[in-house]
């Protein structure tokens, strides 16, 4: 007569499976740094190899690592270089590759870079901003202000107050 308003034990049992998924979208909360989208054409060198270079894409880039798409899988832990058209060779770790349709999509820590020019000014607030937030910069432009903040305390110390600034909330007035 009356609906039976408790679940039964096996389904019970069948909605804790569910719990126990990982949703989608929690691979990008568990990321600790912004990631930048690119659609920059590179060259990858493996090394040990036998010193040819495969095409490939930088899908995005991160301030320690980032991802790419190419035609080949890359072994685990694999050295690699990357080449961005003579702007700038980065030196990297596979950290994994995988198989995304015909091609495959790997991830890659940035190890070391290598710049064609060295530009000895200071990290523009335009360009602070946007390394804190995550957009608007090339790849190029990521690298340099995460090696120039390396070097600089100057300007990580001016990161660092334009981040907390920005952080504080706001008080009513």
């Amino acid at each position: 007569m009356g609906a039976n308003l408790t679940a039964s034990t096996d389904e019970k049992r069948a909605d804790s499976k569910d719990l126990t998924r990982r949703p989608e979208s929690s691979v990008h909360e568990r990321r600790r740094e912004p990631r930048y989208p690119c659609n920059d054409p590179i060259m990858v060198h493996v090394s040990p190899g036998d010193g040819h270079r495969v095409p490939a894409t930088l899908i995005d880039v991160s301030r320690s690592g980032l991802r790419l798409e190419i035609g080949v899988p890359l072994l685990k832990g694999g050295e690699i270089e990357i080449v961005l058209s003579k702007q700038i060779a980065i030196f990297g770790k596979v950290r994994h590759c995988r198989r995304s349709g015909e091609k495959y999509q790997a991830g890659v820590l940035i190890q070391e870079a290598f710049y064609s020019s060295k530009a000895s000014d200071h990290v523009s607030v335009e360009q602070l901003s946007s390394y804190l937030t995550g957009h608007g910069l090339t790849l190029t432009q990521v690298i340099k202000v995460r090696d120039h903040l390396v070097l600089c305390s100057a300007c990580r110390l001016r990161m660092v107050s334009t981040y907390t600034l920005k952080a504080q909330p706001r008080k009513a007035g």
